[in-house]
């Protein structure tokens, strides 16, 4: 039943009520009149009407810091003073806290600032101005004829988009070059002669029985062939037109000449039509004397005409643009290495070129990087959720071992040996992941430690944003564990993974603070026809060396709240699972003990060497049983690949068959060797259909055939043979 016209007009009344009252709510959030984000996230505010950001870059300056003040907070920092809108307080100078040397000189250390003012300065300023782009140039610029103030050819470029080239630019370019020489080319293989002859030879004129000579009898008799042909066309061909505007008296016409003459006339235009077409093909120089016939050519603006445009030289290359405060202010600056970085934060912008003259070493030469817009929670707005496909399967690829470094990295025991000259570890480590994830499009990656070689790895930042490139890029879902490399830089062990939790796409966590270490987290696998949990997984950090090597040396192992954790999450987690059976897998880098038993047990793979696993055994295998885990899968110890079926535990309670795993290492930056060990990555086939687990690997040397495939799981349950 249809409401009333009265109720329905009172309603579209209200409803445009609210939509305007809700209008005017996000300008006044946008206008920071009223607060939005204290009452709900700024993820579910529409762009345009989210508020500014902290701050804007105003200016940008490189400053060195001598060893003698070195502890001092504002050692290198440029005075107050300086820069942009230098005479208010309201600027702070911030630094990039990285050296762009990465300590190449003990001396000094140089870093690159920014400036950043609040929004709300910029209320009471006429014409305020912020940093919209920034540009780094190079010396191959200072090359471009005129160039003289060595202007980035980006710049230049970007000043013509608004600044077509005109009558001042034409000027300049005839005045730059009034000197130049014709440059003559004494290849007698492109000379026009030669040319001419071998256009004649391809068309075959010489054959040619309807070629156009230059000689006068061929002319003359191809003249009077012309005449007879005029002489025969009948009247009723002519143009009924001509013959009424033209008089009847031919001397009127023609003047002194005859209509032969005119016939013949007539042939001598066809005659050299034709040769005007046989010659069309000929290379003629030329010359432009009109600058609407320049093509592509760079007018060079002066420096206060680029300044009149935005903008302006930083030194050592670096040139910043500016416009109004807004949206596409520069809000952060960031500094990567190696000609290798990426950077996989959507909002940031990665230059292609070094800043210059930084006495960084070649190969480690500093980039600069910047944001433009607020800042972005990456991991809300680039949430994937997991969810096994319509099919049922759920594939996940694991990547053990990567040791990136800041630069390209060094090879170490590549195979065949022969590749070791020239090899660049990292991007050939990358050329094999990209292969593998063509082949296997997974649903899911895990990184289980060891993504950053800290010792060659000053910048790790650089490092983890190449590892996880590949899968930003790819918009794949991945996790991450720490391992006993990754925190030897000068990044700690938390703020590493405070890091890779923050980026897009990843669903890695810091993990709880009353659980030691850091990324102890779970995530779940939806099911493919409903909300319910099919699989679960648990990440775990198996910390480094021991912090007791006196009297527990080797390598630390999982300690009593990290047991007690996986105890509770899974109670959680199975109240939440799909039907009566869950898939669990535990990630983690460094193996437990269990895992040196493989003596008369069922095994797939390869141990080529010794299992560094703790020394101390704390039992977290226990905590794996009462959590149902059906395998468990480490990185680590590089050359080893196989999967051991372990019964159960023997101080557990719970009778539980698992398989443990090692995934085999990707990186060719980490150590290989043990009899010419292949770099290779395993692949996990999750089904819950059958509520099963296949497993298999592949190697760099040929990542199109897949080896080693076994079942591990079926119905719910470890496979207890193979």
């Amino acid at each position: 039943m249809l409401l009333p016209r009265r109720w329905i007009r009172q309603l579209s009344y209200v409803a445009g009520f609210l939509v305007f009252a809700l209008f005017l709510v996000l300008v006044a959030n946008k206008n920071r009149i009223i607060h939005l984000d204290h009452f709900i996230s700024g993820d579910l505010v529409p762009q345009f009407f989210q508020p500014p950001s902290d701050a804007y870059v105003v200016d940008i300056s490189i400053g060195s810091c001598s060893f003698l003040n070195i502890k001092s907070p504002t050692c290198g920092e440029p005075d107050k003073s300086l820069g942009l809108y230098g005479d208010v307080p309201e600027g702070q100078w911030t630094k990039v806290d990285k050296d762009l040397l990465l300590g190449r000189l003990w001396v000094s250390k140089r870093h690159l600032y920014s400036k950043l003012i609040k929004p709300d300065f910029f209320d009471t300023q006429k014409n305020p101005r912020t940093v919209h782009l920034v540009w780094v140039g190079t010396k191959k610029d200072c090359t471009i004829k005129g160039n003289k103030d060595c202007i980035p050819e980006e710049v230049i470029r970007d000043y013509m988009k608004t600044h077509p080239f005109d009558d001042d630019g034409y000027k300049y370019y005839l005045d730059v070059n009034k000197d130049e020489k014709l440059h003559v080319d004494t290849d007698k293989s492109k000379s026009a002669h030669k040319y001419n002859e071998d256009y004649k030879l391809k068309q075959g004129e010489k054959l040619s029985e309807n070629e156009v000579s230059d000689t006068p009898k061929e002319a003359e008799d191809l003249k009077d062939a012309t005449v007879e042909d005029l002489k025969e066309v009948p009247d009723s061909k002519l143009d009924q037109d001509q013959y009424e505007t033209e008089p009847e008296n031919n001397d009127q016409v023609y003047g002194d000449e005859a209509p032969d003459d005119v016939a013949t006339e007539m042939a001598n235009d066809v005659a050299n039509e034709k040769r005007n077409g046989a010659e069309k093909h000929l290379v003629r120089r030329q010359k432009e004397t009109s600058r609407h016939k320049l093509k592509d050519y760079m007018s060079i603006p002066t420096l206060k005409k680029l300044n009149e445009a935005g903008w302006e030289s930083r030194g050592n290359g670096i040139w910043v643009k500016y416009g109004p405060p807004g949206l596409l202010s520069v809000t952060g600056i960031d500094v990567l290495y190696g000609t290798d970085a990426k950077d996989p934060r959507p909002n940031w912008n990665l230059l292609p070129n070094p800043i210059l003259d930084t006495g960084a070493v070649p190969h480690l030469l500093p980039r600069l990087s910047f944001r433009v817009g607020p800042r972005m929670d990456y991991k809300k707005l680039f949430k994937k959720d997991l969810k096994f496909r319509k099919d049922g399967s759920f594939k996940i690829l694991q990547v053990a071992d990567l040791h990136f470094s800041t630069g390209v990295g060094k090879c170490r025991d590549p195979v065949p040996i022969e590749s070791q000259e020239g090899c660049e570890a990292d991007p050939r480590t990358l050329k094999f992941i990209e292969a593998v994830l063509d082949i296997e499009d997974p649903d899911f990656v895990v990184m289980t430690g060891d993504q950053v070689f800290g010792q060659a790895a000053p910048d790790p930042e650089t490092a983890l944003f190449k590892a996880v490139m590949p899968f930003v890029k790819r918009k794949i879902p991945y996790a991450i564990t720490m391992g006993n490399h990754d925190d030897e830089s000068n990044l700690s062990r938390e703020q590493m993974m405070q890091l890779a939790s923050s980026l897009p796409y990843s669903v890695a966590g810091v993990g709880p603070d009353a659980v030691d270490g850091y990324g102890n987290y779970a995530v779940t696998v939806a099911g493919s026809k409903n909300r319910g949990v099919s699989a679960a997984f648990y990440f775990l950090d198996s910390h480094s060396r021991s912090k007791h090597p006196k009297t527990n040396p080797g390598y630390d192992w999982f300690k009593e709240s990290q047991i007690d954790w996986v105890g509770m999450e899974a109670e959680s987690l199975l109240a939440h699972k799909d039907k009566k059976e869950l898939l669990s897998m535990a990630f983690f880098h460094i193996p437990i003990p269990e895992y040196r038993k493989v003596e008369n047990r069922p095994m797939v793979g390869q141990l080529r060497e010794g299992v560094t696993a703790p020394l101390f055994h704390s039992d977290m295998r226990s905590a794996f049983s009462q959590a149902g885990i059906q395998v468990a899968t480490v990185g680590h110890d590089h050359a080893n690949d196989y999967c051991v079926l372990n019964p159960d535990s023997e101080n557990s309670e719970f009778k539980h068959t698992m398989w443990l795993c090692y995934g085999g290492a990707v990186g060719e930056g980490g150590y290989g060797g043990y009899n010419e060990y292949i770099r290779r990555m395993r692949v996990y086939d999750l089904n819950e259909v059958g509520w099963s687990i296949d497993t298999w690997k592949r190697a760099e040397n040929n990542p199109g055939e897949l080896f080693d495939k076994q079942r591990v799981v079926e119905t719910g349950s470890a496979v207890d043979h193979v």
